[in-house]
């Protein structure tokens, strides 16, 4: 379960950042692939003890950029997401980034 070490590193560089003041909310986006209940369950795990441990967090989706094999288009998704414009089929051509803390307070 490589999210128990995503989530390990994320709340060892939020312990850092938030130089041991309590955090009371988290916004995390996940790229496709990730499984939100284990990263929750990864997140508990590794904030036990902490000034984390309390923490609200709200969990995001982290679209993949593709491009259409038909048209061309680029648009965001995951894999299976059909182009909006000619429904084809798209190719990642950028990969979200599997985990991404995007803000506390």
């Amino acid at each position: 379960m490589h999210e128990a070490g995503l989530l390990a590193s994320a709340v060892s560089a939020l312990t850092t950042a938030s130089e041991g003041r309590p955090v009371t909310t988290v916004s995390i986006a996940l790229a496709p692939g990730v499984d939100p209940d284990a990263a929750a369950a990864a997140w508990q795990a590794a904030a036990a003890g902490l000034p984390l441990a309390g923490a609200a967090v709200r969990w995001l989706p982290a679209p993949d950029r593709l491009a259409c094999l038909n048209c061309g288009r680029e648009y965001d998704g995951d894999r299976l997401t059909q182009c909006p414009d000619c429904a084809g089929n798209g190719l990642v051509v950028r990969a979200a980034p599997e985990l991404e803390l995007l803000d506390w307070g």
